[in-house]
């Protein structure tokens, strides 16, 4: 693999360029979509060494592939996806999208770093070192996210220096906290330095204005945070990127599509990212390949669509030679019957065929290092009541909405008896306890939230953003504390319970995050952990996923972690009873 110029190669190429050699493999015929002019060009392609070595005509091939009819377009790029969200591991994650015309992912590993430090990060690096899928890692910036999460241990800038130096992180992850950025604290900006000269991913929900200016200086230029057209128009203008969010929890691909269709020259600094996939709607929908069929939906013309996550991503991140398809770039293609539909009939890496009618042509392994993670203490009941003071008459509570990571701050009346604030299905309010298990501090928070719609039972997680603690919404006491019984017992996962029935689970062993299993599996479990949900009420296309960012504090406004109610932007800790 090619990853920065080396004259000695090229110089190599030259036979093959000038077609004095027979190319390794030439695809004849082919409709190459056109990245870099926006549009078809009937050409054939020429490979050797691992790169495009010409395009055009008169060339010849050890191998031919006739293309008649079929589109050629570069391997796709995802801009930032957190690959736990899958509940994959990255081999795992590879086998199912590569098939599909996926040849990078900038990942941010930051939810295992959570959970498991370094560590994590060094597992995951090395279980995608046999993948034929390119993995580039940005260096987890904000273990904890905030400073009202427990993670196993905070990354300093010097651990984040060496994961750069070692090799192992390629750009700096995420940093979400954008209010230390803005107040320029000296920890932060010292992990902004470490990175040095490395592409930094955003994380700025809302900003504008002078706070807005102030971020942009970091240099954290490319945010999956926007949801407002406008919101994305003054991050353009101030000299930022949009990474338009295409994700399982987040869509908001359709609010800001009009920034491209009204003008598609802005697709220039403008990619389509995942953030958070889940199995089920891999599984169902796909990976890049569905991002494309979503924004040419949308109106966004088909090859604008496709810059958007080959050549533009591959420029932010300065990847040299990625995302086209021209002499002396890297041989990442896949040939699909259309734009519109993307159905990948090949898939070539580096100039070898890797996938083909859907299915991987070839082996990797797939084994994952066992973290030691001991379980936490259990929870007596006692520990997730709550007692109504008597000179209280309200409470706040989560105010959830569908298909948004956005949560409200709410004031609600709840409902009491013999003294306790207990669930109120008539108020769609459904009690939340938050188990904080990295460090085993038994701390244990409790809380309302209004909107999952609820009615009985229990759904608990393990994978809840960002430090991923036990997480468990509930009807009934018995229902929660089965749910975080079946936590602790099986090393986290997702679960559904009613009293003390288990109605579905999905274990996830690794970390409380991952499966080593197949994506077709995991994907057939979460849909019955979800099934298992709509029966108790709880509303929504992915059940799990709404529990799991209810206790994201940088992510606005009322969110439940191990320590209490928090709202960064109302400076912190909550009350919990108001008057």
């Amino acid at each position: 693999m090619i990853k920065s110029y080396d004259s000695g190669f090229y110089r190599s190429c030259l036979p093959f360029a000038r077609g004095d050699r027979p190319a390794e493999l030439l695809i004849r015929n082919a409709r190459i979509a056109n990245v870099f002019s926006l549009e078809y060009e009937l050409a054939d392609v020429a490979v050797a060494q691992g790169i495009v070595v010409g395009v055009g005509s008169g060339y010849e091939g050890l191998e031919t592939v006739d293309a008649t009819g079929k589109v050629l377009i570069p391997g796709m790029i995802d801009g930032h996806v957190h690959i736990e969200s899958a509940m994959l591991t990255p081999a795992r994650f590879a086998e199912a999208v590569v098939p599909r015309g996926t040849a990078a992912v900038m990942a941010d590993p930051h939810e295992i770093a959570n959970v498991w430090g370094t560590a994590g990060v060094i597992a995951m690096w090395r279980n995608a070192q046999e993948a034929p899928l390119d993995f580039f890692w940005g260096a987890p910036s904000c273990v904890p996210a905030s400073d009202f999460e427990t993670c196993r241990t905070p990354l300093s800038h010097e651990e984040l220096a060496r994961l750069f130096t070692d090799g192992v992180c390629q750009h700096l992850g995420e940093m979400m906290n954008f209010p230390a950025v803005i107040d320029g604290d000296a920890a932060v900006w010292a992990k902004l330095a470490a990175a040095g000269e490395r592409p930094l991913t955003a994380h700025s929900p809302g900003l504008g204005g002078k706070d807005l200016c102030a971020y942009l200086l970091s240099g954290c230029l490319a945010d999956h945070e926007t949801t407002r057209y406008e919101e994305g128009l003054e991050k353009l203008r101030r000299g930022g990127w949009i990474m338009l969010r295409a994700g399982a929890a987040a869509n908001d691909l359709p609010a800001l599509a009009p920034l491209v269709v009204e003008n598609p020259a802005r697709s220039s600094r403008c990619l389509v990212v995942s953030d958070d996939l889940t199995p089920t709607a891999l599984a169902a929908e796909g990976h890049m390949d569905a991002k494309l069929r979503a924004m040419i939906r949308l109106g966004i013309e088909p090859l604008t669509a496709l810059r958007m996550i080959t050549l533009s991503p591959a420029e932010y991140f300065k990847l040299p030679r990625r995302g086209g398809i021209a002499p002396g770039w890297l041989a990442d293609m896949a040939l699909v019957d259309s734009l519109e539909s993307c159905q990948a009939e090949k898939v070539w890496k580096n100039g070898r065929l890797v996938a083909q009618n859907g299915q991987l042509c070839t082996t990797i392994s797939t084994d994952f290092p066992a973290g030691e993670i001991s379980p936490p203490a259990p929870v007596p009941v006692t520990a997730i009541r709550i007692e109504m003071p008597p000179d209280k008459q309200k409470i706040r509570a989560i105010g959830w909405r569908s298909g948004s990571l956005l949560t409200e701050s709410l004031t609600v009346a709840p409902k009491v008896e013999n003294n306790l604030v207990v669930a109120d299905p008539g108020q769609d309010i459904a009690k939340l306890v938050v188990q904080e298990r990295n460090r085993n501090t038994g701390r244990v928070a409790v809380g309302l939230v209004q909107g999952l719609g609820l009615k009985c039972g229990a759904l608990g997680a393990s994978v809840a953003h960002d430090a991923h603690p036990f997480i468990v919404a509930g009807a009934e006491d018995e229902s929660i504390l089965r749910a975080l019984t079946w936590l602790r017992e099986n090393g986290g996962g997702f679960v559904a319970c009613r009293q003390d029935r288990i109605l579905a689970a999905l274990p996830l062993p690794i970390a409380g995050l991952m499966t080593d299993k197949p994506l077709p599996e995991v994907a057939a479990a979460l849909r019955e952990v979800d099934t298992a949900a709509l029966t108790l009420g709880i509303t929504g296309a992915h059940p799990c996923m709404a529990l799991s960012f209810l206790s994201l504090s940088v992510i606005p406004s009322l969110k439940l972690t191990d320590w209490g109610y928090v709202d960064l932007g109302r400076g912190g800790i909550q009350e919990r009873f108001r008057n």
